[in-house]
């Protein structure tokens, strides 16, 4: 078990319906979140996880300030931005902050699918683990492994 989830924080479903066709029902969890103190709420619950954050012009420095804070208390966190395409040139500011991409359109959901399972991968696991995970996560197929 891993404390790894792609939360979502979007004022819509727009993101979230592209990501869980994306993913195919494959983890980790989609979290729709509707404000950033959720999203943070969220965080605390999967320390791990890949945080997608819409931007908006109302929530810009407050999205700043969560990943600042985040990164400083959560080590495994990544985040993600979410901008409309007219709003592609705050991209690096994102970046600067601590974004590991920016996105633009729900068409570079795969993308963020392919970052939130390679964060689930490397997500150190929530607890001890059982021998059958143990055994699961060293064997040298991964894609194969199966945790039950």
């Amino acid at each position: 078990m891993t404390i790894c989830r792609l939360i979502l924080c979007e004022k819509s479903s727009h993101w979230a319906a592209a990501l869980r066709s994306a993913l195919a029902g494959q983890p980790p969890a989609v979290v729709e979140t509707r404000s950033l103190s959720q999203a943070e709420a969220a965080l605390a619950e999967s320390p791990a996880s890949v945080v997608a954050i819409e931007a908006t012009a109302a929530n810009l420095d407050a999205a700043l300030a969560l990943i600042h804070r985040a990164r400083s208390q959560f080590h495994h966190v990544q985040f993600v931005g979410l901008l409309p395409s007219e709003a592609a040139p705050a991209a690096p500011l994102r970046r600067e902050a601590g974004a590991i991409d920016v996105l633009t359109s729900v068409l570079d959901a795969d993308r963020l699918a392919r970052l939130a399972r390679r964060q689930f991968v490397l997500a150190p696991p929530a607890g001890p683990l059982t021998i059958r995970e143990l055994v699961a996560d060293r064997l040298p197929w991964l894609a194969h492994a199966t945790h039950i």
